[in-house]
């Protein structure tokens, strides 16, 4: 797999996973926090790293 490719993989399973913890909240205001944190979290650049999202976040939101 090239490094676009690998890009573009990553890039879907963060917004998959994104849209997916949206849709399990019930307010609105919740919704619009966690959509910032996504923001926040793949930058401004199309050249920012994108890392890991802490598995507290993904954790608290099942528990």
């Amino acid at each position: 797999m090239n490094a676009d490719s690998q890009l573009k993989a990553t890039l879907n399973k963060v917004v998959l996973n994104a849209v997916l913890r949206m849709e399990t909240l019930k307010e609105p205001s919740d919704r619009r926090c966690l959509f910032h944190e996504y923001k926040e979290w793949l930058g401004g650049e199309i050249n920012d790293e994108v890392w890991a999202i802490p598995i507290e976040a993904i954790q608290n939101d099942n528990g």
